[in-house]
C-alpha cells in the first residue's frame, strides 16, 4: 500500500559536498546558506522580481503560500527559479508555470489555509542543488528536532544570498496565548533571541526539521505565513502546518494528472498491518 515508496530518488537528502555539521548561530539575523544544504528551496519571481520562496515536492510540483498571489494572478506572469542560493547570479535556472492551485478555503484576512501548489510546465531534472523535500504525517511537534527556516527575505545586508536560521517549535497552546487568530492549521516557531525571524519576502519558504531519531532526512513541517512585525522577542513567526494538508495535496495533484505520493509514516503502516492481521484472523475464525 502507501508504505512502499516507488520513488527512484530520495526526498529530503543532501547528496552534495561533504555536508558539514550545521553550526547553530544566531530571514533577520540569519546566516548565508548553501543551496546544496537546502536543495529543495526555490524562488518565485513575478515579472522579474522575487516575491516569495517555495519548495520542490517532486519534479512537477512546488509547494508555497497562497498569500503570495491574488485570486486573479496570471500564471504566465511568474517563473520558478531553482538550483541557486544567490539571486544576483546571471542567467538563473528558471521554469514556467502550468497551473497555480490556491487552497479553496484560504482566508486572506487571518491567513488560515495559507498553502498553494504550483504545477510546472516541464519537469525538473534533479541534481545536487535541486532535490525534493519529504512530507510527513507526524503532527506532534515533539517528534521534530533541529529545525531551520530558509529564504531570501529581508536580511540586514542587501545581499540576494539565501539565508538560514535555526528555530525552535512552540506548543500550540503557547502560540494561541500569544497570537490572535491562531488556528489549528498553523504552528509557530521562534528564536530565543529577539531580532531573529523569518520576514517579508521569506513567505512561502520552508521550515524544515529532522525527526528526533533520524538526522539524515529532512521534512518540511511548515510554510512561512505571517507574524507580528519581524523578530520581536515575544512574538514567534507563524507557519502553515503542512501535515494537515497531505490529503489535499494528494487530491489536487491527482486531479491535475501528476499525482504526488507522500510517504506514510512507518508507525502508521505498522499499526495498519497489525490490525489487518487481527482482522484476517477474526474472519478465519468466523469461517471455521
Amino acid at each position: 500500500g502507501n508504505c512502499v515508496s516507488l520513488k527512484w530518488f530520495l526526498c529530503g537528502q543532501r547528496i552534495s559536498h561533504k555536508s558539514e555539521e550545521i553550526t547553530i548561530s544566531g530571514i533577520i539575523g540569519g546566516e548565508a546558506a548553501d543551496i546544496r544544504d537546502f536543495p529543495w528551496q526555490v524562488g518565485i519571481f513575478m515579472e522579474g522580481n522575487h516575491i516569495c520562496g517555495g519548495t520542490i515536492l517532486s519534479e512537477w510540483w512546488i509547494l508555497t503560500a497562497s498569500h503570495c498571489f491574488s485570486k486573479n494572478t496570471n500564471k504566465s506572469s511568474f517563473k520558478i527559479v531553482y538550483g541557486e542560493d544567490d539571486l544576483d547570479t546571471k542567467n538563473l535556472n528558471n521554469v514556467d508555470v502550468d497551473k497555480l492551485i490556491m487552497h479553496p478555503y484560504y482566508d486572506d484576512w487571518i491567513l488560515d489555509n495559507d498553502i498553494a501548489l504550483i504545477l510546472l510546465k516541464s519537469p525538473l531534472q534533479f541534481g545536487t542543488n535541486r532535490l525534493p523535500i519529504c512530507l510527513s504525517e507526524v503532527s506532534d511537534i515533539q517528534g521534530w528536532s533541529n529545525c531551520w527556516v530558509t529564504g531570501w527575505g529581508q536580511s540586514m545586508n542587501t545581499t540576494q544570498k539565501l539565508q538560514k536560521l535555526n528555530l525552535e517549535l512552540f506548543t500550540w497552546t503557547k502560540c494561541f496565548q500569544i497570537l490572535p487568530f491562531f488556528t489549528k492549521n498553523m504552528l509557530c516557531a521562534g528564536h530565543p533571541e529577539s531580532g531573529k525571524d523569518a520576514c517579508q519576502g521569506d513567505s512561502g519558504s520552508p521550515l524544515v526539521c529532522n525527526k528526533r531519531k533520524n538526522n539524515l532526512t529532512w521534512y518540511q513541517v511548515g510554510i512561512v505565513s505571517w507574524g507580528v512585525e519581524c523578530g520581536k522577542k515575544e512574538y514567534p513567526g507563524v507557519y502553515t502546518k503542512v501535515s494537515r494538508y497531505l490529503r489535499w495535496i494528494s487530491k489536487e495533484t491527482t486531479k491535475a494528472g501528476r499525482p504526488y505520493m507522500y510517504e506514510a509514516d512507518a508507525g502508521y503502516c505498522l499499526l495498519f498491518s497489525v490490525w489487518a492481521i487481527l482482522f484476517l484472523y477474526f474472519v478465519m475464525l468466523l469461517l471455521t
